[in-house]
């Protein structure tokens, strides 16, 4: 497959084409479709198919129940709660020398931005988490970049989170490709606070079936009632790791893509608003148009219909 969302190959939608002439132009259209048709099919049923690994933030709503965005889980990784001041970074240069200063983290390292008489610089070198594996390494390369920059790691009663990975700190979006996670936080003679959730949780199980559970009680003491057997109220207070999605694609869904992508290959081989065709000496030749209600082609709804995603007052997006 050429895309990481792709439901099928080229070559299984073939198999739902009666006519398909293998070249390099049309090789090219029909795995484009594939790829089109596969994101609209995951749009249309609200979720993701293909198991991918996730790392998300969570508001806890005070139910037994944490609902995660995507399912069939696979398995979870981790599952943290409280969030904490791990890394502060500053500018102390003299106003003027700079006016502004700003922290930002990305999908790959710190960026720090400085505005000096209108002239913006931004500094990546260096602050990548490649070359920073850990937040004691990430304070030193921030401390090393001069102009007034300095960092320090937070510690906490048994020590500092100096050795934990920088890379913790950035949490991709759950929504669209955005590259950017915390910030961009001013660090203008006053501290720019990066957070990590630190706390393991230990008292949940996890349901295939897309949530998590509280489970036992008070193995967690760092909850607000470790007697209720709840998700505690609060914004992006919880951080799940986990993988989801099927490793195999189920074959209705398969299908479904398979003949949608036939049927907008069949449109690129006519003129697309032709519905009616008659030749003299010629059979005459009609065509379903296309649907007009912002829905799959009627022939694909009921393979998609079992496994369309109905969400009711979640919150979680």
């Amino acid at each position: 497959m050429a895309n990481p969302k792709d439901l099928i190959t080229s070559g299984r939608a073939v198999q739902a084409m009666q006519y398909y002439a293998d070249n390099t132009t049309t090789n090219a259209i029909l795995q484009t479709l594939v790829t089109a048709c596969s994101d609209a099919i995951e749009k249309y049923c609200r979720r993701r198919f293909v198991s991918i690994a996730r790392d998300e933030l969570y508001n806890g709503t005070g139910d037994p129940r944490l609902i995660l965005r995507e399912y069939p889980v696979q398995s979870v990784d981790s599952v943290r709660y409280r969030p904490v001041t791990v890394l502060k970074v500053v500018n102390n240069s003299v106003s003027q020398a700079t006016q502004q200063s700003r922290v930002q983290v990305t999908a790959t390292g710190l960026q720090l931005v400085e505005v000096a008489a209108g002239v913006k610089t931004i500094t990546t070198a260096s602050l990548t988490w490649a070359a920073c594996p850990t937040l004691t390494a990430l304070a030193s390369a921030v401390a090393a970049v001069g102009r007034g920059w300095t960092a320090q790691v937070v510690g906490d009663v048994t020590g500092d989170y100096g050795q934990w990975p920088s890379a913790d700190l950035y949490v991709p979006s759950s929504y669209g490709d955005g590259v950017q996670s915390q910030g961009a936080l001013t660090a203008m003679r006053q501290n720019a606070e990066l957070k990590l959730h630190t706390y393991e949780l230990a008292g949940y199980q996890w349901d295939a079936r897309g949530w998590l559970l509280r489970a036992i009680p008070y193995s967690d003491p760092e909850l607000l009632h470790p007697e209720d057997l709840i998700w505690p109220v609060g914004i992006h207070n919880f951080r799940v790791q986990y993988t989801a999605g099927y490793t195999t694609v189920p074959e209705a869904v398969q299908q479904a893509c398979a003949l949608w992508v036939a049927m907008n290959y069949d449109l690129t081989q006519r003129d697309p608003s032709l519905s009616h065709q008659a030749v003299s000496g010629a059979a005459a030749q009609t065509w379903m148009q296309a649907a007009g209600d912002h829905q799959p082609p009627p022939v694909i709804r009921p393979l998609l219909a079992p496994y369309r995603r109905h969400t009711v007052a979640t919150n979680q997006g």
